[in-house]
């Protein structure tokens, strides 16, 4: 029997803009492809008072949700992401193949060509977080040497300056809208991937719940100390194929004053997230 707070959120969407989507669903044994109806998470937020559009905006680059389903699983999901996703919305969706969904309400985290670990079924609550109220700015000089935090089996500092050049990824950014209406040009950068980066540092799994890491976030900070969010499941390469990288490299050259070192997301339709002078990546239970 379907959670009683499910048929509520059913409720609540049946009144809102549909749109489709549709997406490849994996799990490790087999794939299909799958039509979804349903509301886009960020326009459900903004229409149910979850979040004004007013904070939204706000909060691009330091804002998440949790969404929480009937038995306990718990997904995170950058604000960044879910405006990224134009082409692959991230939806809450009722219907699936022309059906009403048997589970009620479904996240649906298109995240092709990763695994759909992220599209929670029976979901009962969306909620929504920003770190940037509660910062405390904390200037600090940028250098080659990065600190990493939170729940990990060897937080420390890491000199990216001993990164070995096999062990760096390429990343080509897209042309993208930057400040007041100005372009970013296509850039090459190199680095290490984020992910990489914290797993040689022993990421701390909750031993009960089932892939944990999905309601983690990562908190980068750059020298003026202001936060900006990336979901677990942004950088979980089984999950999703983005190279979100801590680059110490452009075009072939040190960073200049980009650096020393500069978090890079590609894939996202503008540059918010691309901290300049990154001093340290912290794990956090989102």
């Amino acid at each position: 029997m379907a959670d009683a707070r499910t048929g509520e959120l059913r409720r609540a969407l049946s009144t809102l803009p549909v749109e489709t989507v549709t997406a490849m669903m994996r799990n490790p044994k087999s794939s299909a492809e799958r039509t979804f109806r349903g509301t886009a998470l960020l326009r459900y937020a903004v229409l149910t008072g979850v979040v004004s559009d007013q904070r939204i905006s706000s909060a691009l680059v330091s804002g998440y949700f949790v969404v929480t389903a009937a038995d306990g699983a718990r997904v995170a999901v950058s604000v960044a992401e879910a405006r990224a996703h134009d082409a692959e919305r991230i939806i809450l969706a009722t219907e699936q193949d022309g059906e009403p969904l048997a589970v009620g309400v479904r996240l649906v985290v298109p995240d092709a060509p990763g695994l759909a670990g992220r599209s929670l079924t029976e979901v009962v609550s969306v909620e929504f977080h920003d770190l940037t109220p509660d910062v405390t700015p904390n200037a600090a000089t940028p250098s080659s040497t990065i600190t990493l935090t939170g729940l990990l089996e060897l937080p420390g500092p890491v000199d990216t300056a001993a990164f070995a050049a096999d062990d760096l990824v390429d990343v080509v950014t897209d042309d993208v809208a930057g400040h007041g209406g100005s372009r970013v040009a296509s850039r090459a950068y190199a680095g290490m991937r984020v992910y990489d980066l914290l797993d040689a540092a022993g990421i701390r799994p909750d031993p009960v719940r089932h892939e944990d890491f999905l309601s983690k976030i990562v908190v980068a900070r750059g020298a003026d100390g202001y936060p900006v969010v990336i979901a677990g499941g942004e950088i979980e390469p089984r999950f999703r194929a983005t190279q979100m990288i801590a680059a110490t490299r452009r075009d072939g050259a040190p960073l200049g004053d980009e650096g020393p070192v500069r978090l890079v997301v590609p894939g996202d339709g503008g540059p918010g997230r691309w901290v300049r002078g990154l001093v340290s990546l912290e794990l956090r239970e989102g």
